[in-house]
């Protein structure tokens, strides 16, 4: 009987949204939405939408070929406006973003979870613009990248000494490197050197939190927002339960890094971190404070996941194009030498090094379709009406793989960002659009360029077996290849000799882990 009452609660709902929606719909200009498969009454295009298990950017690049450059699906009343050419990108949410700068707003992930005080899914007012003015400050400032720089240098060639001890774990090296890197970055908090770091589990864990909460339709409240109201216990609200459990981990991540990083200010002992020259620059009012504390932990979530896939990326091109390798190590011996590892200030000196993480952000990029914008105003693209609350998706991954754009898009090819060749940079693409670009995008690049190069240093990289690994990736917000096979070994007894080197970096030991725990 409860279920039942609660399935006619829903019901009742929808048909009064989709009442109300048709009644609105009359009211406003003749313009068509873009093109798009014919929906259901209520429930409009929800049988369209991808389903488990499927790319996003293979179904939405369909779009493309059967209702051209833009179309659109509406779901529950909500419109979804899917953008597979990227001027219509650039022109609605670069060119036209004080209107397409929004975000869209989960009853689950932000109200439940908490999420929307971050970044990455706060609104386009004064308080996001707070965030990201915090943020581009001290990730542009020279000395702050200098700084960041040697971090990111450091964990490197940790790194590099645990694939060496430990070839089989690469993954979870990829893993600790990205997350012990930008908790240095973000808080100046050293992990241990081996073991369980408390930290960097916690932070794990956050990024757990952020990507099962966001996956569309997955919650109930999400799809029947009228959940919301009922009471706990009652049939529908089950969903609370969870939300309260990842509520817990996201409040434990956001505040004790930030008491780490001030009770160490006041100690006189802090280290240079993004969260350190925040509160010395802007204060730590109360609103400061709460900005402050989201803007670090938006900071850890939207690099450490992205840096792992890019990674992933980058060792399985690497096991497939034996030939790429061959020549980024022929430019690394020739520029570099056999008696150092490559650091940051060698950029310049290294272009194809510079065209390998080119090409590992436009095979695969991160975020194949983009975190998607919402228009805070009624707009008019292409004569078609782009309603006020609508979802705008970029198909990134299409405007990277456009064979009118980038010669055989499927084959891992550096030399297409070298001379002669003028293909476009990915990155324009692959960090955002307008206001939404990614403020530290400078940071996650000298993190992944760094890496490349140490490691092609020193290591070869190959296949396990005669059978080449496959190339398959993982659908979702954030895209990881699936699990693959590779052997990671020293390139001579040298290479070997200059990783080994490098094991000094032991003496941290406990790091920071032993001060975090005994303040609870």
């Amino acid at each position: 009987m409860g279920i039942a009452a609660t399935l006619a609660f829903g019901t009742l709902g929808l048909l009064i949204a989709y009442a109300i929606q048709r009644l609105l719909q009359k009211d406003r200009n003749a313009r068509p939405l873009p093109p798009g498969p014919k929906g259901w009454p209520v429930i409009g295009n929800a049988t369209d939408m991808p389903k488990p298990g499927v790319m996003e950017y293979d179904h939405w690049t369909k779009h493309k070929d059967a209702y051209g450059p833009i179309s659109s699906v509406t779901v529950l009343g909500q419109t979804i406006i899917i953008l597979n050419d990227p001027k219509l990108a650039f022109e609605l949410m670069r060119d036209r973003a004080f209107i397409h700068s929004g975000r869209p707003h989960q009853n689950f992930s932000c109200d439940v979870v908490g999420w929307k005080h971050s970044t990455a899914m706060c609104q386009h007012n004064d308080e996001w613009k707070l965030h990201r003015r915090n943020i581009t400050k001290v990730t542009s400032s020279a000395v702050s990248v200098l700084a960041f720089d040697k971090v990111q240098e450091e964990e490197a060639a940790r790194f590099l000494v645990n694939v060496l001890r430990e070839p089989r774990k690469l993954f979870e090296h990829i893993r600790t490197e990205a997350g012990t890197v930008i908790l240095k970055i973000t808080y100046g908090y050293t992990a241990r050197m081996r073991g369980r770091d408390p930290l960097v589990e916690l932070a794990g864990k956050a990024v757990w939190t952020f990507a099962e909460s966001t996956v569309p339709g997955k919650w109930a409240v999400d799809v029947f927002p009228l959940l919301k109201y009922l009471p706990d216990g009652f049939p529908g609200t089950a969903y609370r339960k969870t939300g309260r459990e990842m509520a817990k981990i996201l409040s434990d991540c956001v505040e004790k890094p930030y008491a780490f990083v001030k009770k160490q200010m006041r100690e006189g002992r802090a280290k240079t971190s993004f969260l350190s020259q925040v509160i010395e620059t802007e204060g730590a009012d109360e609103r400061m404070e709460r900005i402050h504390k989201w803007a670090a932990l938006s900071m850890f979530a939207a690099g450490a996941d992205t840096t792992v896939s890019s990674l992933m990326t980058f060792f399985l091109a690497m096991t497939l194009y034996p030939d790429v390798q061959k020549k980024a190590q022929e430019e690394l011996d020739r520029v570099v030498g056999p008696d150092r590892l490559p650091v940051a200030a060698d950029n310049d000196s290294l272009p194809y090094i510079h065209a390998i993480m080119l090409e590992t952000h436009r095979w695969h990029p991160v975020v194949p379709m983009g975190f998607p914008h919402t228009s805070d105003a009624e707009d008019v693209c292409m004569g078609y009406r782009i309603p006020k609350g609508a979802m705008l998706l970029p198909n990134t991954w299409w405007f990277t793989h456009d064979p009118a754009i980038y010669a055989s898009p499927s084959a891992f090819n550096p030399s297409r960002f070298l001379p002669p060749s003028s293909e476009p940079d990915p990155r324009q693409f692959i960090f955002g659009y307008g206001r939404r670009i990614c403020p530290g995008r400078y940071v996650a690049d000298n993190a992944l360029f760094i890496t490349i190069a140490q490691t092609l240093a020193v290591f070869d990289i190959l296949p396990t077996s005669d059978k080449l690994p496959e190339v398959r990736f993982e659908p979702g917000v954030v895209s990881h290849p699936l699990p693959y096979e590779c052997r990671v070994v020293p390139r001579s007894e040298g290479c070997r000799r200059l990783v080994e080197g490098c094991a000094g970096g032991e003496e941290r030991g406990e790091g920071d882990a032993v001060e975090l725990e005994a303040m609870g």
